[in-house]
């Protein structure tokens, strides 16, 4: 990985460095002063708010790929299992095993569909609206926690930003992907 960094970085500086270009090229935007670009810090940003929120839930011995599933069902209510797997951004495949968890453990229960019998909605159970109930607060602290020293204004500009990076990617998708 460091040398993709080193290379991109590298890259950055050529970019940055061409004669007769200026220093608003969009070029030299696509690249911070390590040589990272958006997505790279995307995801970054996100594996260490999944590490966070991944010591919160281990007082409930619950994985982090879990809790996206009770999120969502806590937010959007009954869901059928192609919607579910759309809206945590898995493949329906991944999330049969990570439901068949779920439901062992009590948190949510599939329902087969009467107009379908080859689908299922899945719910949360009450264990599993408790969990949600008594786990959010603490990781929307830490998410809060993370903001420190952001300003309202820097933060209209970082959604305003966000916002368009996801309709930009939305419209080249041409997918059926769920937005949430």
């Amino acid at each position: 990985m460091a040398k993709s960094n080193s290379t991109a970085a590298k890259a950055t500086k050529e970019v940055r460095e061409l004669p007769g270009e200026s220093a608003a090229h969009p070029m030299s935007e696509l690249f911070d002063d390590r040589g990272r670009t958006v997505p790279w810090m995307a995801r970054t940003v996100h594996r260490l708010y999944d590490a966070q929120a991944q010591k919160i839930l281990d007082k409930e011995d619950l994985a982090i790929a879990y809790w996206y599933y009770l999120r969502v069902l806590a937010e959007r209510g009954e869901l059928n299992q192609l919607e579910l797997s759309k809206r945590v951004g898995i493949a329906s495949t991944t999330a049969v095993p990570a439901l068949d968890n779920l439901e062992k453990r009590g948190l949510v229960q599939r329902v087969r569909d009467p107009k379908d019998r080859r689908k299922y909605y899945v719910q949360l159970k009450d264990e599993g609206k408790r969990l949600v109930d008594d786990m959010l607060p603490e990781i929307t602290d830490m998410i809060s926690s993370s903001l420190d020293g952001i300003t309202q204004r820097d933060m209209r500009v970082f959604w305003k930003v966000m916002h368009q990076i996801e309709k930009n990617l939305g419209q080249m998708s041409q997918d059926d992907t769920v937005e949430d």
